[in-house]
């Protein structure tokens, strides 16, 4: 009988295939799953799949790689977009086709295209406002912005009870206190943390129970204030979530946001009654809106100083003349 070895079978197939592909790139729509990094050896592990457009059949699967000038091309893709490199990115990847004899057959990654990234974010975060205009009747696009129940809502004249959702380790969270605590004005204020993870999409429901939390003790609070210092784009991406924006919006306290992003404005800041960039410009704006009626109440006071001198001024003379 006639029989070659597997090793030569495989040879035969390599040696087809780097006939057909051998210098060939491509373009490729996929999704990533199983994404692994050795940072070592500075290597991207992952499966590239595509799902069928009524649900999450899969309809295509291959292996791949990257390493060298790819790995460096996710890198720059990661600084631009914010975004890692992980599972569940829907990404547009040039890639080349390769065959071991002893790996089978992949595909390896050789570029990555940041604005198509940046396109789908921006279509979630649209698809999400929309959402919620079109089924919250207290969320309405007014010009380039959102009017809300809470954005309506009129601020204490002076803020002195804040409530404050953070992470427990954020240097962001320590800052507003810092700041809050030791203003030029001697301003005292009283304020209780709420600790959650405050990054992560996933993590969401756990953020919303803090603001249930709040709402459920029955304080009075002055303010809400939701920290959380710098991080990648994909941290933030819980505070475009539907669900917290909607509480936000519907919250019957002010909510003052200290999301510390430079490069954009999340949903939750559009729903909130204040959005200020990092928490230490949070804490700014509380210890500036007390102040504001500290002065006002000193200008009252002056005036009223100034008509009584006026006043007494005038009966003193007719007193003298009597």
């Amino acid at each position: 009988d006639q029989y070659i070895r597997l090793s030569q079978l495989n040879d035969q197939i390599q040696d087809t295939i780097n006939a057909s592909f051998k210098g060939q790139k491509y373009w490729v729509v996929a999704d990533i799953t199983n994404h692994s990094f050795k940072a070592d050896k500075k290597i991207h592990y992952f499966e590239l799949v595509e799902k069928a457009e009524t649900g999450s059949t899969i309809t295509a699967k291959i292996m791949g790689k990257s390493w060298g000038a790819g790995a460096l091309k996710i890198l720059h893709f990661e600084i631009t977009t914010g975004q890692r490199f992980t599972n569940n990115l829907h990404v547009l990847i040039q890639l080349s086709v390769d065959y071991h004899p002893l790996y089978g057959l992949s595909v390896n990654l050789l570029d990555i295209d940041s604005n198509f990234m940046m396109g789908i974010l921006e279509q979630q975060r649209n698809s999400t406002l929309a959402r919620l205009v079109r089924e919250n009747d207290f969320i309405q696009k007014v010009g380039d912005g959102y009017s809300t129940f809470n954005s309506k809502l009129k601020l204490p004249a002076v803020i002195q009870k804040v409530a404050v959702i953070s992470s427990s380790s954020s240097a962001g969270n320590e800052d507003f206190r810092h700041t809050m605590q030791h203003n030029d004005f001697g301003y005292v204020f009283k304020i209780d943390d709420y600790y959650t993870v405050v990054q992560g999409d996933n993590n969401a429901k756990l953020f919303l129970n803090k603001l249930i939390e709040i709402y459920n003790t029955g304080i009075p609070y002055d303010a809400i204030v939701i920290n959380r210092g710098g991080g990648s784009q994909s941290d933030f991406l819980i505070f475009d979530n539907y669900n917290i924006g909607r509480a936000v919006a519907k919250f019957p306290i002010p909510v003052i946001t200290g999301i510390g992003h430079q490069k954009n404005v999340s949903i939750t800041d559009l729903m909130a009654h204040t959005h200020t960039k990092t928490p230490t410009k949070a804490a700014e704006f509380i210890i500036a809106h007390n102040s504001s009626f500290e002065q006002e109440m000193r200008s009252l006071q002056q005036n009223i100083v100034i008509k009584s001198q006026q006043l007494f001024h005038v009966h003193y003379k007719e007193l003298s003349e009597l």
